[in-house]
């Protein structure tokens, strides 16, 4: 896991160098090694900051910043087909979720130009890629964009990382996710983005197949068991609710040893629901209550990570990076989450109001928008909000299988009515069939920002300072990016 950077000129330039500067403003991805790569040569470090790699006439370059989660783990680039390869995340190969130097084997014969468009087929996973060969670049992201992955140009230059900030320290100011199943293709001068996302069905209009609870159960089985094999032990943030309690339930069932973890801005009745579920299903957890002078503390730190002063966001992301800080506490780097599912099977309360308001052909859309925009809207924010730390977020509802699986659900198996408070059906379905008791399997959603009362609390906040929460946040933003500076230093705030 950590980070992975690449430049490609039109023009010749220093482009290690290019790349030594990105991995310096990403280094809190960096815990265990550093490394650029172009032509035939590799330069390695301890960090990003001690990299002197340059080489004034070169058109492209990658580099990756390395934090360990697994033994197996190995600093990269490294190798392949004649070129270079960085990997952020895993890929499905062998019943596992696998790094790298597996990855490379799988790929072996796409990684050339004419085969680099169907990288995506038949390899499933969450992962960023970046391929360098004969001063070409490659680049491409798994379908569901579960690894972040930014892009942006100035001038000649096109540049790729998994952080805005690497690309700001760079110059380049206007940036935007590379688009999840895009493959690119820089070399001789051109510069090509392609989509194979098409292959990928979300459809916004179900087709009419027989799907039920059974296969949903069968294939989250199947999902969690690919998660969590080779780990040992893992954590889940868990709030006593549908999605976690399955994937909990699931991964208890499969003999993995868990803990689950839920927190709150002081003691919530969500802390309490947490605890009674988590001794229904028989699994340890940990409770954590948090401060508001615990909120404001953390508050610069969260928005320097995930780069983005969004309400929602924030709240979100602070939540998910103290349950990893937690679970990381008790030795456990891989951490479970039940995002996807709300996108997939129908779970926001606005699906109703939309149903109501407009027909069902328009929530069957809106259910499909919502799964083509997660990984804008949750999933490079969740990655970006433990980036800072040595864990790794899996989430076994965002797979290849299960998108497709719920494009087939008839949306009557997702929302009832305009009237519908649970929402989820076929899903909740599932979980009664897992063994998950009707009173958890039937409890209703609640986010975890509000759930967790992080929301409220930077409301608050904001509120001292005479300020909305979007004009503090913003105003927050600014002064932490002008504090970094081009170099993308974390800012001064307080370790939680």
């Amino acid at each position: 896991m950590g980070a992975i950077a690449a430049v490609f000129s039109k023009s010749p330039i220093d482009a290690p160098r290019v790349v030594v500067k990105m991995l310096c403003a990403m280094r809190h991805r960096a815990q265990d090694a550093a490394a650029v790569a172009w032509g035939n040569t590799l330069e390695s470090a301890k960090s990003p900051d001690l990299l002197t790699a340059s080489s004034p006439s070169q058109h492209t370059a990658i580099g990756h910043g390395f934090t360990q989660i697994l033994p197996e783990d190995k600093p990269q680039p490294l190798q392949a087909e004649g070129g270079w390869l960085c990997l952020d995340g895993r890929v499905v190969a062998d019943g596992m979720l696998a790094g790298a130097e597996k990855a490379a084997r799988l790929w072996a014969h796409k990684l050339a130009p004419g085969q680099f468009a169907s990288i995506h087929r038949d390899v499933d996973g969450a992962y960023a890629l970046c391929w360098c060969a004969d001063s070409s670049l490659f680049v491409t992201r798994d379908e569901l964009g579960l690894k972040p992955l930014f892009m942006g140009s100035r001038g000649d230059l096109f540049a790729v990382a998994s952080d805005r900030k690497a690309l700001w320290a760079v110059g380049i100011n206007e940036t935007k996710p590379f688009p999840p199943g895009g493959c690119l293709k820089a070399s001789e001068g051109a510069l090509a983005l392609e989509s194979s996302r098409d292959q990928l069905e979300i459809s916004e209009t179900p087709r009419r197949e027989k799907v039920d609870a059974e296969e949903l159960l069968r294939l989250l089985v199947e999902s969690v068991s690919i998660q969590t094999a080779g780990v040992g032990k893992v954590a889940t943030g868990f709030s006593g609710g549908l999605d976690s309690s399955v994937i909990s339930k699931i991964a208890k069932d499969k003999g993995v040893e868990s803990l689950l973890v839920t927190l709150g801005v002081g003691r919530t009745p969500e802390m309490s629901q947490a605890e009674l579920a988590a001794r229904t299903i028989g699994l340890p957890i940990i409770t954590r209550e948090f401060s508001m002078n615990d909120v404001a503390a953390c508050l610069d730190h969260v928005l320097w990570l995930i780069e983005e002063p969004n309400l929602m966001k924030t709240s979100v992301a602070m939540a998910i990076s103290w349950t990893a800080q937690i679970a990381a506490e008790t030795g456990r780097h891989v951490m479970l989450l039940g995002q996807g599912s709300d996108e997939l099977f129908g779970g926001y309360k606005r699906y109703a109001r939309i149903m109501g308001e407009s027909g069902a052909d328009a929530t069957s859309e809106a259910i499909s928008q919502s799964v083509r925009e997660a990984h804008e809207v949750n999933y490079q924010r969740d990655g970006q909000a433990i980036s800072a730390l040595r864990s790794e977020l899996r989430l076994p509802f965002a797979t290849r299988k299960i998108v497709e699986f719920a494009s087939r659900v008839p949306l009557e198996m997702k929302v009832k009515s305009p009237s519908d408070d649970f929402r989820k059906w076929i899903l909740r379905d599932a979980a009664v069939k897992l063994g998950i008791p009707t009173i958890i399997a039937m409890s209703p959603k609640k986010a975890i920002q509000h759930a967790s009362g992080v929301e409220k609390a930077i409301r608050q906040i904001a509120n001292r300072h005479g300020l909305s929460a979007s004009d503090y946040l913003q105003q927050r933003l600014m002064t932490i990016k002008n504090e970094c500076g081009a170099s993308g230093d974390r800012p001064n705030v307080a370790s939680y």
